[in-house]
């Protein structure tokens, strides 16, 4: 089950029945978003998002507590943007996603990403995100078990499935579509890695 939901992202919440509004508290985004913040990562951070699934679509979201209420920011992807607030932890706020459908079998995912997707990088960024991703996930399995756990397999580059690719590994180049992963391995032994398109996700490779 672990294995399973780190390949999805990082499981925050499993599931939601018969209900097309759900309330999730604040706090429990809000202490992801804190171990990211303490850490002083420069390359990555954490995405929340809701898979998109007949029965999940979002028509709204708020961010609401006793004294506000906010409209929550996403994309037509589902991403959702979560502010770090301080106020909104003591306020006890709520995050509430109001979906289209039953939201039967919704989730929400949590996923460690790169900030900004490139069509460059050399030897010194690709090892400084995998080092990155690394720690962050370490971080955020909690003790002890991050200690026991295996480091990242290596880098996964996500496109769109319709896009045609042209990727260019140390001056040899190839073409892919939909995704393109790197082995620890072989980002160790690279120099550098070029793309034609900048990929839509940069995300850790975990077997």
């Amino acid at each position: 089950m672990y294995k399973k939901c780190l390949l999805a992202g990082l499981c925050l919440w499993t599931s939601v029945a018969h209900s097309t509004t759900i309330s999730l508290e604040y706090k429990g985004f809000y202490d992801r978003l804190k171990q990211v913040n303490k850490g002083g990562y420069q390359l990555v951070e954490v995405a929340f998002s809701v898979p998109m699934q007949p029965n999940c679509i979002i028509q709204s979201g708020t961010i609401s507590s006793e004294k506000t209420s906010t409209p929550l920011t996403y994309t037509s992807a589902q991403r959702l943007f979560i502010p770090f607030d301080d106020a909104l932890k003591d306020q006890r706020a709520l995050v509430n996603l109001n979906f289209a459908g039953s939201a039967e079998g919704c989730a929400i995912a949590m996923q460690v990403r790169a900030k900004r997707a490139q069509t460059e990088y050399d030897k010194a960024q690709l090892q400084q995100l995998v080092d990155e991703m690394d720690n962050l996930l370490g971080t955020m399995q909690g003790f002890p078990m991050r200690y026991f756990r295996e480091p990242i397999a290596g880098l996964n580059f996500e496109f769109s499935p319709e896009q045609d690719i042209s990727v260019s590994v140390d001056g040899r180049e190839q073409q892919i579509k939909g995704s393109f992963k790197l082995t620890a391995a072989e980002l160790d032994s690279m120099n550098s890695l070029g793309f034609s398109q900048p990929p839509a996700i940069l995300s850790p490779w975990v077997k």
